[in-house]
C-alpha cells in the first residue's frame, strides 16, 4: 500500500477515534458524570448498519470483551480489531447505560460497510473450470470484499492447481468500482505448465522391493484410467517420509531418503512429463534392547515398564516404540501430571544393532483445571454445556475426561465442531480448559412426502408429514416434538418432550403421546379346519396344509387376506440414568406405557387366523407395558461411528392385567462394533477413510408366568421386515415368529464427511415360529442372506439410505439367488437408525 495511502487512513482513524471520544464524552439523561462510563462493565456491544457482514462473526470478536471494565485501552483495542476487519468505511462509537442507574455500560457502534461484491471472474484459467474455482475461494457474491480474504483466495486458487499438478502458478487479484457502489473482483492466474508424473524409480534399495516402496507413495505415475499422474510438491515430502518409516518399522532406523531427482521431458504432443527418482539408505537391521527410566518416583519402574509392549531381541518397530514412549507421557497426563519433562534419549550399538532407551523423568506436581471456558454458544445455555464436561474448576486435569467431554459436547448433536483446548492459568499448576464450539441448526421443520420409515412392514412406505422438533428447546438441552403423518393406510399425531437432564443429574425423563390409526391386512381361517390358535402346525385358508404354508413363506394368497382397522391411543413415561465409567458410558433406562387398542372387522363375515386378533374385537381394550433397559456404549459419536463398540439389553412386559388382549414379555439384546480400517489424507479437508462395522442382535417373545403361551397380535411378532432386519427380503413380512436372530456387518466410506456414505454391507437374518424350534430345530435354510451397497447420509435429521441388495440362501449347501424388484436386484429406501 502507498505511503500516501497509509497516511490518509492514519488521519482518518484518529478523527473518527477523537469523534468517538467526543461522542462517549456526552452527557447521558440519567446519570451525572461526564465521564460516567469508565470503569463500568460492559454489559453488550451492539452495532447499526450491519446489512451483509454476519452479526455472529462480530459476536466472536467483542466477546471476549463483555463483562470486562470499561477503559480507553479496552476501548482502543476493539476499535481496532474491528477496523482490521476491513468491513468499514466508518465507524462510530457511543455508550448506552444499560440501566436506569448507569451500572454497566452497552457500546454501540453504527458502521457504514464497504462496498459488496457484486461479480467475481478468474482470467487465465483454462485448464481448470471457472465453477471448481468457485469452490474454493471463500469470497461470494455480495460479501464485503477486504484484503485479507482476497489474500486468503488468493492461496486457495494456488493450492487447487497445485492439486492437479500446476507447480509454477501465480496467482494475483484486483477490485475495481461496480455498478451500484459495488466492487468487481478478479483474480489473475498465470496456470504456467502441468507437471504429469511418468514414472517412479528407486536407487539404493536392496532390502525391499521397488513394488513395495511404490505402495507407500500417494504420488502415482499416470495411467490410462485410474490416475493423471498429477504432481504435488507437499505430496513429495510426505511420500519421503513415508519411505522412511516404512523402513523404520522394520527395524531399519538410520535408513532415510537421501536425494530425490527430478528429470523433465517432453513427449511427442509436447506435454512435461516428469521422472522422480528417490535415492535411499538403507542402513542396518536393529533389534530392540530395553528401556530404563531414571527420576520417576510417581511410578515404580515395574508400573511404567508393563507399559512398553516392544520385546527384548526382537526387531524394532519405530511406530511401535513411539506408541510405547507414548503410554508412558499419557500414565503421567491421565493423572494430571501434565507439566512433566519426559525426555527419551536413545543409544544405538552399531555394532551389535540393538537400540535402546534411557527416558529421563523430571516430575512436577499435578495440573488442577482454574476454569472451564465455553466459547462460541449463542443459543444453549453455558450450564447444557458444562453438565456434559465431567471435569470441574478445582479437579485434577484428566485426559481421559477431557476425550469423554469432546464426545458429549458432539453426541448432543448441538454442534458441527467442537473443539478443545489447554492454556496456561494464573500459576504453574493452574490450567484452563477452553471449549470452542461451533452451534448448529437444532430445530428441525419439515413438510411434505417422505418415507415413513415404520417398523411394520406392512405400512404403506410413503406418507404425508408435518414434524416440529426441536433438540435443544430455548438452548436448555431438551427435547421436544410434534409430528402428524398420514398415508393411505395409516394416519398418527404425536407429542414428545424429554428433560435430558433432572436436578442437576444426569437423570433424564419424558413423555410422549400418539394418536394412530391403521388399514391392515391379517390371515383368515374361515374355512375348516378350525384351529384354536394354540396347536402347533395350524394353517390358515389357502393352504392344505402347514407344510404348504410354510413352504409359500407364511404368505397367503391375497384372496385368502381380510382387512381390519385399528386404532390407538398410547401414553408413555420414561426415565434414564447416565453413568460414566472407564469401559464407556453405562446406561439405566425404564418406562410404563398405558394406552387403549380397538380392532375393527365384521365378524359375521370374517374369522382371523390370529386369535389374538378375534380376541376383543370392535371393542376399546387397554395395553399395558412396562419395559426396562441397560447399556453400555463406548462409540465415539453413537449416530456415526469410527471406532468403539455398543451393548443393549431390553426387557419389556406386555400385558399388566388380565382383561388385556395381550400378555408377553419381550427380550431384546444387541451388540456392536466399530473399526476405522484406515483413514488416509487426501487434502486438508479430505480423509479416504472406511470403517468397519459389526452387529449382532436377538429377540425373543416370552409367555407371561400365567400364560401356557404368549398371547400377541401377529402385527407385533418378530419379522424379517426386508428394510430394517435382512434388507431386500420384503416378502418375508408375513412369516411373523417368536425368535430372532439378525446380524450385519458394513463397510462405511465417507464421501461428504458427516453428510454422505458410500456403505457396502451383508446381512443375515432369521426368523423361528417358537423359541424351541428357534434353538432345537434351526438350520442353515432358516438364514436370509443379503448383501450390497448403497448412499447413507450421516445427517441425524435426514437419516435415509438408498440401497440395492442382492439376495440368497443357502439350500443342501448350495447357494441359490433370489429375483429382486429391479431385475436381480433389490432397490431399497430405508432410514439409518442409530441406537442411542
Amino acid at each position: 500500500m502507498e505511503e500516501g495511502a497509509l497516511m490518509r487512513i492514519g488521519v482518518a482513524c484518529t478523527l473518527i477515534l477523537l469523534l468517538g471520544f467526543a461522542v462517549f464524552a456526552q452527557e447521558t439523561p440519567g446519570v451525572s458524570s461526564r465521564e460516567w462510563y469508565q470503569g463500568k462493565p460492559i454489559k453488550d456491544v451492539v452495532f447499526d448498519g450491519l446489512r451483509y457482514v454476519s452479526s455472529s462473526e462480530m459476536d466472536g470478536i467483542v466477546a471476549p470483551f463483555i463483562g470486562r471494565a470499561f477503559n480507553d485501552d479496552v476501548f482502543w483495542e476493539i476499535h481496532g480489531r474491528l477496523y482490521a476487519l476491513e468491513y468499514f468505511e466508518s465507524i462510530t462509537p457511543s455508550a448506552v447505560p444499560a440501566d436506569a442507574d448507569g451500572t454497566a455500560v452497552i457500546i454501540r457502534f453504527r458502521v457504514v460497510e464497504r462496498p459488496t461484491v457484486s461479480r467475481i471472474t478468474f482470467v487465465g484459467n483454462d485448464k481448470i473450470r471457472r465453477g471448481e474455482l468457485l469452490d474454493v475461494v471463500s469470497l461470494k457474491v455480495n460479501d464485503v470484499a477486504n484484503q485479507a480474504k482476497l489474500r486468503l483466495d488468493e492461496t486457495a486458487v494456488i493450492n487447487k492447481y497445485l492439486e492437479k499438478g500446476f507447480p509454477d502458478v501465480r496467482v494475483s487479484s484486483e477490485t475495481r468500482p461496480g455498478k451500484d457502489g459495488t466492487v468487481q473482483v478478479s483474480f489473475f492466474i498465470n496456470e504456467g505448465e502441468k507437471l504429469t508424473i511418468d514414472e517412479i524409480l528407486f536407487e539404493g534399495n536392496n532390502i525391499f522391493s521397488n513394488r513395495a516402496l511404490r505402495g507407500q507413495l500417494t504420488l502415482k505415475p499416470k495411467s490410462a484410467i485410474m490416475n493423471d499422474g498429477a504432481f504435488q510438491e507437499a505430496k513429495l515430502t510426505a511420500d519421503m517420509a513415508a519411505i522412511t518409516q516404512y523402513y523404520r518399522d522394520r527395524g531399519y532406523i538410520d535408513a532415510e531418503v537421501t536425494d530425490v531427482f527430478r528429470e523433465k521431458k517432453r513427449d511427442a504432443k509436447g506435454n512435461n512429463n516428469l521422472t522422480i527418482t528417490f535415492r535411499i539408505y538403507e542402513g542396518r537391521i536393529y533389534t530392540f534392547g530395553g528401556v530404563t527410566f531414571e527420576g520417576n518416583e510417581i511410578f515404580t519402574v515395574e508400573q511404567l515398564s508393563a507399559l512398553i509392549r516392544s520385546k527384548v531381541g526382537e526387531t524394532v518397530n519405530a511406530r511401535r516404540v513411539e506408541a510405547d514412549l507414548q503410554r508412558v507421557m499419557g500414565l503421567y497426563a491421565e493423572n494430571g501430571y501434565i507439566f512433566n519433562s519426559i525426555i527419551p534419549n536413545e543409544s544405538r550399538d552399531t555394532v551389535t544393532g540393538v537400540l535402546s532407551f534411557r527416558i529421563g523423568i523430571v516430575e512436577r506436581g499435578r495440573a488442577h483445571i482454574e476454569h472451564i471456558i465455553v466459547r462460541g454458544n449463542e443459543k444453549t445455555k453455558e450450564r447444557v454445556l458444562l453438565r456434559e464436561i465431567p471435569l470441574e474448576s478445582g479437579d485434577v486435569f484428566s485426559r481421559t475426561k477431557l476425550l469423554d467431554g469432546h464426545r458429549n459436547l458432539m453426541n448432543l448433536q448441538y454442534f458441527s465442531s467442537v473443539i478443545p483446548d489447554m492454556v496456561p492459568g494464573s500459576s504453574d499448576s493452574l490450567m484452563d480448559l477452553v471449549f470452542t464450539v461451533e452451534e448448529q441448526p437444532t430445530t428441525d421443520i419439515q413438510l411434505g412426502l417422505t418415507f415413513s420409515g415404520s417398523s411394520d412392514p406392512d405400512a404403506f412406505p410413503i406418507s404425508g408429514l408435518f414434524k416440529l422438533n426441536d433438540r435443544n428447546f430455548l438452548g436448555y438441552g431438551n427435547v421436544v416434538g410434534i409430528e402428524l403423518n398420514g398415508s393411505p393406510d395409516t394416519q398418527s399425531a404425536s407429542l414428545e418432550y424429554t428433560q435430558r437432564w433432572i436436578f442437576g443429574l444426569p437423570l433424564s425423563g419424558g413423555f410422549d403421546f400418539t394418536v394412530r390409526h391403521t388399514k391392515r391386512q391379517a390371515a383368515m381361517d374361515n374355512e375348516a379346519p378350525y384351529f384354536n390358535g394354540d396347536e402347533t402346525r395350524a394353517y390358515p385358508d389357502g393352504f392344505d396344509s402347514y407344510d404348504d404354508y410354510v413352504s409359500e413363506s407364511k404368505y397367503p394368497p391375497a384372496v385368502y387376506l381380510m382387512n381390519y382397522d385399528q386404532w390407538g391411543l398410547s401414553l408413555g413415561f420414561s426415565t434414564g440414568y447416565r453413568f460414566t465409567t472407564g469401559l464407556g458410558n453405562l446406561g439405566l433406562a425404564g418406562g410404563i406405557r398405558t394406552g387403549l387398542v380397538e380392532n375393527i372387522y365384521d365378524a359375521d363375515i370374517f374369522r382371523p387366523f390370529d386369535p389374538v386378533l378375534r380376541k376383543g374385537n370392535n371393542d376399546w381394550v387397554m395395553a399395558n407395558s412396562l419395559w426396562t433397559s441397560i447399556s453400555l456404549d463406548q462409540r465415539d459419536v453413537y449416530y456415526d461411528p469410527s471406532k468403539g463398540y455398543y451393548g443393549f439389553q431390553r426387557f419389556g412386559y406386555y400385558g399388566l392385567f388380565e382383561f388385556e388382549r395381550e400378555h408377553y414379555i419381550k427380550s431384546d439384546t444387541k451388540a456392536e462394533y466399530f473399526l476405522t480400517l484406515f483413514n488416509l489424507p487426501i487434502t486438508d479437508n479430505y480423509s479416504f477413510k472406511a470403517v468397519f462395522g459389526i452387529h449382532t442382535g436377538v429377540s425373543f417373545i416370552l409367555r407371561q408366568p400365567s400364560y401356557s403361551i404368549p398371547e400377541i397380535d401377529d402385527a407385533n411378532k418378530l419379522v424379517v421386515d426386508g428394510m430394517f432386519v435382512g434388507r431386500g427380503w420384503v416378502g418375508e413380512r408375513l412369516n411373523r415368529g417368536l425368535a430372532l436372530w439378525e446380524n450385519w456387518a458394513e463397510i462405511r466410506m465417507p464421501i461428504v464427511p458427516g453428510i454422505l456414505a458410500l456403505d457396502w454391507f451383508f446381512d443375515a437374518a432369521a426368523v423361528k415360529p417358537t423359541l424351541d424350534s428357534f434353538f432345537n430345530e434351526f438350520e442353515m435354510e432358516d438364514m436370509r442372506f443379503s448383501l450390497g451397497g448403497g448412499l447413507r447420509f450421516a445427517i441425524p435429521q435426514f437419516p435415509f439410505r438408498f440401497i440395492f441388495a442382492k439376495r440368497f440362501v443357502v439350500n443342501d449347501g448350495e447357494v441359490k439367488w433370489q429375483k429382486g424388484n429391479m431385475g436381480d436386484l433389490d432397490f431399497i429406501i430405508s432410514f439409518a437408525l442409530s441406537t442411542y
